[in-house]
């Protein structure tokens, strides 16, 4: 039996563990082929305040069109941080021309933050983010991206479980039947993150403690392991809490290391601990 290939389509970063660097090393880990398909190359992550970088947008289509020829087809569709806006026509496409019947597509909406779009975007990123998820077999958008997605407020307080489940079904209204929303405000020494299963109706919440280390690439690494983890047909609630735990210890390790916090989470040291977690 051949090994389950996964499409990355995130930006590469030469130096600093983000986007393909994070999710490279993982889901391989976990027993499947990534195939990265870079939207921009970095020299380095944007947490060092200066950078070079090449946007690849205009080779994309090359790629797919030569993937077509060859009859290339992918289990999984993974799609994190983009160039721009214009670049999720072409992730659209990439569904709709490799993704199998029944096959998983998960969109992290990597746009936002802290109530507010990230300073590389314009609005229109929302407004065909919106389209994107549509196709998704799962969205992992944080609070903030949430209620961009919705047309919705930053909340000043945090939310209650009812605000939340209402913000998960709202999602899957839009099309994705599996919802998980990261960095849920919370007391000030956790994390919360809730997920919601539209074919079972079922919702959960996933509380971990902060640690007081913040760095690039977090959201990525958990939305890896959601996708082994799915991908190993372990169900959505038990995969994000399998991901947040995991993504608890690599921080804690970091931290711990007293590593420069710019060059990301230190994941290599803690693969061994992903593969011993049931």
């Amino acid at each position: 039996m051949s090994t389950k290939r996964v499409l990355a389509i995130h930006d590469m970063c030469s130096f600093g563990r983000c986007s393909l660097t994070a999710a490279i090393p993982v889901i391989s880990a976990m027993g499947f082929q990534v195939c990265p398909f870079p939207t921009a190359l970095f020299s380095n992550n944007l947490t060092y305040g200066d950078f070079t970088f090449s946007d690849f947008t205009p080779h994309m289509k090359e790629f797919m069109n030569k993937w077509t020829q060859l009859g290339f087809t992918y289990d999984a569709i993974y799609s994190g941080f983009l160039a721009d806006a214009s670049q999720i026509a072409i992730v659209e496409e990439a569904i709709q021309r490799f993704s199998k019947e029944d096959g998983l597509v998960v969109v992290d909406p990597a746009m936002a933050d802290d109530g507010k779009l990230y300073p590389v975007f314009k609005p229109d990123i929302v407004t065909e983010m919106k389209h994107l998820i549509s196709h998704a077999t799962v969205i992992t958008p944080n609070f903030t991206e949430a209620c961009l997605l919705l047309d919705i407020p930053y909340p000043k307080e945090a939310p209650s479980n009812k605000t939340t489940l209402q913000l998960c079904q709202q999602l899957s209204d839009k099309g994705p039947k599996n919802i998980v929303i990261t960095s849920v405000p919370s007391m000030d020494d956790t994390i919360k993150i809730v997920s919601y299963d539209a074919n079972t109706a079922s919702y959960d919440e996933c509380i971990v403690s902060r640690v007081p280390f913040s760095t690039c690439g977090t959201g990525d690494l958990f939305t890896s392991v959601l996708t082994g983890s799915l991908l190993n047909g372990i169900t959505l609630h038990h995969a994000v809490q399998k991901a947040a735990d995991f993504l608890a210890y690599a921080i804690n390790y970091t931290y711990e290391s007293g590593s420069d916090y710019r060059e990301g989470v230190q994941v290599e040291p803690c693969l061994a601990h992903l593969m011993e977690m049931k």
